[in-house]
């Protein structure tokens, strides 16, 4: 008889021990451990998606097209050169002068575009990675406003830099195509041994 009590006794202890454990579990889970960054954690969320966004667009770029269209402008720059053609007139001038200007701008944004993809895989890890932190509140209160300012000013130029390469691309695009012509007749000119 006592043996069975205590048998009995043991099992509501045990079960009370359970039950305990099993609320002690809910309400450490159900309640919030730290500060809600909920905010800055859909911030960073979103702006990872619009760098990714940036990044893709660069990736669709015509890179072939920006090189050969560099290459040609250099091509015919050396063929005045080689011609030593010192004196032109003031508008065949202005022509290799432009023609030199979007070649230019086009080898800068082929460069930048480079970096800007490096540094846009970078930046979608790190905000990606602080977004991770701060939604399981891993990092320490004091320290989340440097680290989320740091990211997501980040995150703002890179996606400023993208617009602005791209704009000016879209810009220079048109100009070697309206000049292209004007100079291969300059360049067809020399090559007849006329003046230009």
């Amino acid at each position: 008889m006592l043996h069975s009590f205590l048998k009995s006794r043991t099992l509501q202890t045990v079960a009370v021990l359970l039950l305990t454990g099993s609320v002690i579990a809910l309400t450490n889970t159900s309640c919030k451990r730290g500060p809600d960054y909920t905010k800055q954690v859909a911030v960073l969320d979103s702006l990872s998606k619009v760098v990714h966004k940036a990044d893709s667009a660069l990736s669709l770029i015509d890179t072939v097209t920006i090189k050969k269209d560099a290459d040609h402008v250099m091509m015919s720059l050396e063929l005045i050169k080689m011609a030593h053609k010192d004196s032109m007139s003031k508008g065949a001038a202005e022509i290799f002068r432009n023609f030199s200007s979007v070649r230019w701008q086009l080898e800068t944004f082929m460069g930048r575009r480079t970096v800007m993809r490096i540094e846009m895989h970078k930046s979608v890890d790190q905000l990606n990675h602080l977004s991770h932190d701060l939604k399981l509140n891993l990092i320490k209160a004091d320290s989340v406003p440097m680290y989320y300012s740091t990211e997501v000013k980040k995150a703002s130029l890179l996606i400023e830099s993208e617009k602005i390469g791209v704009q000016g691309l879209n810009n220079q695009m048109p100009l070697y195509n309206l000049i292209a012509p004007q100079a291969d007749s300059l360049i067809a000119l020399v090559k007849s041994h006329k003046d230009i």
